[in-house]
């Protein structure tokens, strides 16, 4: 314990822990979106966002003190101490450092969305762990072949600049082999868990590699061993996230949904289950108005991925939390049934939807809901208002007809709009 806190007291990682703390507050601010959604993943991966703030203050610090373990030179090896032993105490401040971030983050994630991490979130709390602890890794080992005031800025500005500078490059592989993860599952998806193995075995085979790179011992050897590690943890984790595009993989979540009424029944994942009730009462109004307009009214109103379609009978439910210190918009939900009108009568045919919002048919039914005209007017495009307006001429049956044959035609999804 002595040794301990004679190196926090001549360690520089105790000074990182305010600012530090401080950034991740506001990267945890920035992604809070909407009121606490008491959704245990969504915890998680909040606070793994804290990694772009941890992962380079954790490596910039372990380089530090690797570069003052590194000033003892021949001293180090007369100490009767296991070499593990010695470096375990040698990287103590930056571990401290390391821990009290990682805590500091769950917090926060845990005052943001009133929950701790749960199910698939932990996942994301394994990443904030092992991420930077491969960071810490690398730098060590920058700090035991470069002096502490070179290695220390160096390893932390490249570790944050390999996180977060892949997003703004055109080739949109590259941001996946970081770990900075742009994008979160929602109560319907769920991040597959490549989404982490790939970045993990990217920053072991760099991790590897450093520690070949920079061994004093067999030094041709071990660089030409390390450099083909580091070439193969590359390579190899592009080959996997090649076809990913921008976002990461999602899979529709597995879970039990939360039922309320009959005809329609309002069905919603369990963390929206106190909001369920309310989303039905504001559903019968516009729903009543579609059923006098001609258009079969759902059975269901099911909040799912848009990767399953809905069954016959059953209407997709697109509905999400308000935006922090707002209220729902009815508005909003209003156009919104909308939509889900034109997908649930495409599933009644048989046809799945391609959940392209904004067709002509959804703007027809807006109008029956009584959205504001003028609104619906500036976002379609001149042409199709004025075949809209020819349509709502037609006698009502005709106009019912038009709408179940627009929706099943799906010719809306190769549709461009303003």
């Amino acid at each position: 314990m002595t040794i301990t806190w004679a190196n926090l007291r001549a360690s520089a990682a105790p000074w990182l822990i305010l600012p530090a703390l401080i950034y991740i507050s506001l990267y945890i601010g920035d992604v809070t979106y909407t009121a606490p959604s008491h959704y245990g993943v969504e915890s998680g991966e909040m606070a793994a966002f804290a990694m772009a703030v941890i992962a380079p203050a954790a490596a910039g610090a372990t380089a530090w003190e690797a570069g003052r373990h590194r000033l003892l030179g021949p001293i180090r090896t007369t100490s009767p101490r296991n070499p593990l032993v010695q470096l375990l105490r040698a990287v103590t401040p930056a571990l401290i450092l390391y821990l009290v971030l990682a805590v500091a983050a769950l917090v926060f994630a845990r005052n943001a969305t009133g929950v701790w991490p749960g199910g698939a979130g932990w996942l994301a709390v394994a990443h904030l762990i092992v991420l930077p602890l491969g960071w810490t890794v690398i730098g060590w080992c920058a700090g035991r072949a470069l002096p502490g005031s070179i290695a220390a800025p160096l390893v932390a500005i490249g570790c944050w600049a390999w996180l977060a500078m892949p997003h703004s490059f055109t080739n949109p592989s590259l941001r996946h082999l970081g770990g900075f993860i742009d994008g979160g599952s929602t109560v319907t998806d769920i991040r597959d868990p490549a989404v982490y193995l790939v970045p993990w075995g990217v920053v072991a085979g760099l991790a590897v590699a450093a520690w070949l790179l920079t061994s004093p011992h067999r030094r041709g050897l071990k660089a030409m061993i390390g450099a083909v590690t580091a070439a193969a943890a590359l390579v190899t984790g592009y080959l996997a996230v090649s076809d990913w595009g921008y976002g990461a993989p999602t899979h529709p979540r597995t879970v039990a949904v939360s039922c309320t009424g009959q005809a329609p029944r309002v069905c919603v994942p369990p963390e929206y289950q106190p909001y369920a009730e309310q989303l039905r009462r504001d559903a019968m109004g516009p729903i009543d108005d579609l059923k006098a307009a001609g258009v079969p009214a759902p059975q269901e109103l099911r909040i799912t991925s848009a990767s399953t379609p809905p069954k016959p009978g059953t209407w997709p439910l697109y509905w999400s939390l308000p935006a922090l210190h707002e209220q729902a918009s009815q508005e909003r939900y209003e156009a919104d049934l909308a939509e889900s009108a034109v997908a649930g009568v495409a599933a009644t045919a048989g046809v799945r939807d391609c959940r392209q919002p904004g067709s002509p048919a959804a703007a027809w039914a807006a109008l029956v809901i009584g959205l504001d005209t003028q609104s619906i007017q500036q976002a379609m495009l001149p042409a199709e208002w004025t075949a809209l307006q020819k349509v709502r001429q037609m006698p009502a049956a005709d106009q019912a007809d038009w709408f179940k044959q627009q929706a099943t035609s799906q010719d809306h999804c190769n549709r461009v709009g303003t």
